[in-house]
């Protein structure tokens, strides 16, 4: 049965939305951040309750009685000792804590070791999408789809409770939680990409239309470089587009050179390879015109958009995309970087922008 990610996380729960949330809720007392798992008191049988990890909790009130009836939509789906036809009866707390949910319940969980599905026994709950922040992102659930918490749709996570998701085919990757890919999946498509090489004129080449939208090796199978006998190693790399306002990592992203024309919410579009657990081989080597390849000012202030505007920003020791050290909405991000040739007018321009930043844009 599919699982996807909801395009509900990233409506409900803007950067700023889930800073609110952070900032009017906080992480309950008793989470103690020394460990990443957290348990609650014995609860009988149970032994140890485990309510998921500190940075995405479970969620739901715990040690109900009573039933929550699932509806399964699979047809093949046959009848058990715990339900009929395709309702079963799950514990009214169902997704309230870490647990195999699913294990003698669930139609195709029969509990037979070595013919179930492996996710039969795998634990899971369900969690608020606005307050989880570990790597893997929760899933809508499919078990109770007119749910809701805090006008959301209910999501679940194997991963905060330290399971690996086998229950969906396949599970997108969309980044760290620091710095999530940005963009459309699963796209209908092409995008015509012109690729150069320095010092060479390279032709067009047509990308899915999604590209950059998860972390994937979006090189491997289109990139001329990459269809020869020995591709370079940064073929196999997986990365995606980003907010560079949005971007907390140690290695920053990049503007992209397939796209020089595109853009995110009024700022130039970035790549990330670290987002993805990979590692940029792909910039110091192909693409010359990188802010971060450029070593002093002039020629950092030299490079342009397709518009005429400025495409990257001079710290006084380093060269970094314009949106990281100018843009209103990165200012957070600004204060990783030393700015010491900052001029005494900053200040003013800095006040006249921030007035006007219900207005951001950069004219491309």
């Amino acid at each position: 049965m599919k699982a996807a990610i909801s395009a509900t996380v990233a409506a409900t729960c803007s950067a700023s939305a889930a800073a609110v949330v952070r900032a009017e809720f906080g992480a309950p007392a008793f989470l103690a951040k020394a460990s990443n798992l957290f348990f609650g008191a014995d609860s009988g049988s149970r032994g140890k309750t485990h309510y998921g990890d500190t940075e995405c909790p479970c969620i739901g009130f715990d040690r109900l009685s009573g039933e929550t009836v699932v509806v399964f939509a699979d047809e093949n789906a046959t009848a058990n000792a715990s339900g009929s036809g395709n309702q079963v009866a799950y514990p009214a707390d169902l997704g309230a804590h870490c647990e195999p949910w699913d294990l003698n319940r669930h139609p195709k969980c029969t509990g037979d070791s070595s013919s179930d599905p492996s996710w039969c026994s795998e634990p899971w709950c369900y969690v608020d999408p606005c307050r989880c922040k570990i790597d893997t992102i929760p899933l809508q659930s499919v078990y109770v789809p007119d749910a809701r918490y805090r006008g959301a749709p209910i999501h679940y996570s194997y991963a905060t409770c330290g399971a690996t998701n086998v229950f969906a085919d396949t599970i997108p990757k969309v980044g760290k939680s620091t710095c999530r890919c940005i963009g459309l999946d699963n796209v209908p498509g092409s995008v015509s990409i012109k690729l150069t090489t320095p010092g060479k004129n390279g032709g067009a080449v047509s990308y899915p239309g999604d590209l950059g939208s998860t972390c994937s090796a979006w090189d491997r199978e289109t990139h001329p470089m990459c269809k020869s006998a020995e591709p370079p190693k940064w073929c196999f790399q997986r990365w995606c587009y980003v907010d560079p306002c949005d971007c907390d990592l140690d290695e920053i992203p990049k503007v992209t050179m397939y796209l020089p024309k595109a853009s995110f919410q009024a700022k130039s579009l970035y790549y990330s390879y670290e987002t993805c657990g990979s590692k940029d081989f792909f910039t110091k080597e192909h693409n010359a015109e990188a802010c971060t390849n450029q070593k002093s000012k002039d020629s950092c202030l030299d490079l342009k958009l397709k518009s005429g505007s400025n495409k990257c920003a001079w710290t006084g020791k380093a060269c970094f995309g314009w949106e990281l050290i100018e843009h209103p909405l990165c200012q957070h991000m600004a204060k990783r970087f030393d700015k010491s040739t900052a001029t005494a007018l900053r200040p003013f321009a800095l006040s006249i922008v921030l007035v006007a930043s219900s207005l951001f844009a950069r004219v491309d």
